[in-house]
């Protein structure tokens, strides 16, 4: 009697703590349940069953943004009512790889390191709801863009801001603004300075 691991989690702060690390790490269960003392099966049903209850409570999905978007319904649904949406590219550094051939399609001139590159569409609440598969850093911006072909589902009453990484995206969505260099620059301090308060 009482051998083994304790099958439940006491609280309901607990309980909360619990799923909402799972969202905002995605541990694996091994990890999760050497954290809250459980068996990596109790891990499993805990997410299982506080879950739904949490999506419930908060009245939306938990997951993951879209990695595809195939119609204008899909953009819609990853971003209800929607009036702007911000286009922007991403490199994460990555260990170099032996092989040399890898090392060279990961290479990012821009970064002068080898780098994974992915892209990110958020709308004016910074809510991200588009995140495609991520690639080699040797890739441009407006290719990669390109490749996932998402621009033709944004319908024209919403305005796509983008840097100047993709020049070339008016021509296929006729709602586009890129700022100049000068103002590019200017908005970035001024999203840092926000940051930095």
């Amino acid at each position: 009697m009482g051998a083994g691991q304790k099958g439940f989690i006491p609280t309901p702060l607990d309980k909360l703590l619990f799923i909402l690390l799972y969202l905002k790490c995605y541990p694996t269960y091994d990890l999760q349940g050497l954290l809250f003392g459980l068996d990596r099966t109790r891990v499993c049903r805990w997410v299982k069953i506080l879950l739904p209850v949490l999506e419930m409570t908060l009245g939306r999905e938990c997951v993951l943004p879209a990695r595809q978007i195939r119609s204008a319904e899909e953009f819609f649904r990853a971003f209800p009512g929607v009036k702007d949406v911000f286009i922007d590219g991403t490199e994460r550094p990555v260990q170099k790889p032996k092989n040399l051939r890898r090392r060279k399609k990961m290479y990012s001139g821009k970064k002068r390191q080898t780098t994974r590159k992915g892209l990110i569409m958020t709308d004016e609440t910074r809510k991200i709801g588009f995140i495609p598969m991520i690639k080699n850093g040797r890739r441009h911006d407006k290719r990669l863009l390109d490749k996932v072909d998402i621009i033709r589902h944004i319908p024209p009453e919403v305005t796509i801001w983008a840097d100047t990484g993709f020049q070339g995206i008016d021509k296929q969505h006729p709602n586009t603004q890129i700022p100049k260099k000068e103002l590019e620059k200017d908005l970035y301090r001024l999203n840092k300075n926000k940051k930095i308060k």
